[in-house]
């Protein structure tokens, strides 16, 4: 008898203009559920292993997982002097939380996250990718809303990470330039906000969008680019936005950081990588204008 082939769809994915459905070979279905805010589903999928669904958009895949987390995380804390406070808005599969505690600096981390459901399931199913961070005493979890949370801040932390989903449920209101202004009194002089922007293949309008807001509040704005294979089978961005200008942070910097920090046993973020991945080909240079 021949076996039974599943696929899972992703449903429409905000920003989108290839309009193209990806279709997930499902070896097996995990849980599949409802919070106040979203569906929720987690598939065993042939290729990408454990991997967590939010209202039918893909979040994360055990199987490249460490490339957007590393890319998300690790670029901001090496270009920072020394981070001692970090706060993580949204990552509510703890993929974010285990990467800002790698680093010996960090004294205390936050992580806001809204809907305390995907927590406890991400916790319950992807064990492999939080680790130990929640058990961490450095970490502080808190369930709210990040938006109110930052705004009770004010020159507080080193970095700011924007672990968000598509703003099209909860994170609608996390890409506003209100918002950002909140970010931006947030931190202390030299800090760093670190966003996971979406997809470059098809969500070039969302990530013009978020740039020119940024470029409105912060003196120094860069787009980085890394394939996250699972994400909207492409090119998927991150930026990093200051006062301080990161730019000017030498190679030579992050090589001796990084060959300090051999214990962290990281798979893909490197300084070379780091170097490189600031390269856009020319015609999305052009479209992101």
């Amino acid at each position: 008898m021949k076996k039974k082939v599943t696929y899972f769809f992703e449903g429409e994915v905000p920003f989108d203009t290839i309009e193209t459905k990806i279709g997930f070979r499902v070896k097996k279905g995990l849980y599949s559920g409802k919070s106040s805010y979203q569906k929720i589903h987690i598939f065993d999928l042939y290729f990408y292993g454990k991997t967590l669904f939010l209202d039918r958009v893909l979040q994360t895949a055990e199987k490249d997982e460490f490339i957007y987390h590393e890319m998300l995380c690790q670029a901001p804390l090496f270009v920072h002097s020394s981070p001692r406070r970090v706060l993580i808005v949204g990552g509510g599969d703890g993929g974010s939380l285990e990467e800002v505690l790698k680093h010996i600096s960090v004294q205390e981390a936050w992580m806001v996250e809204i809907d305390k459901k995907v927590v406890d399931i991400s916790r319950k199913y992807l064990p492999s990718i939080s680790k130990n961070a929640f058990q961490d005493k450095r970490a502080h979890l808190i369930y709210g809303d990040g938006k109110e949370f930052i705004t009770k801040r004010e020159d507080f932390f080193d970095v700011v990470i924007l672990d968000l989903s598509d703003p099209g449920g909860p994170a609608r209101n996390l890409i506003s330039q209100k918002f950002y202004d909140s970010v931006k009194r947030s931190l202390h002089k030299n800090g760093i906000v670190s966003i996971q922007l979406g997809s470059l293949t098809t969500q070039p309008g969302l990530i013009t969008l978020i740039k020119r807001r940024l470029q409105k509040v912060f003196r120094f704005v860069q787009i980085r680019g890394a394939v996250v294979p699972s994400y909207q089978a492409g090119l998927y961005s991150f930026m990093m936005a200051s006062d301080f200008n990161f730019l000017k942070v030498s190679q030579s910097v992050l090589e001796k950081k990084f060959k300090n920090a051999k214990k962290m046993n990281l798979k893909y973020w490197s300084p070379e990588i780091h170097e490189a991945s600031a390269v856009l080909p020319l015609y999305l240079k052009q479209e992101l204008k």
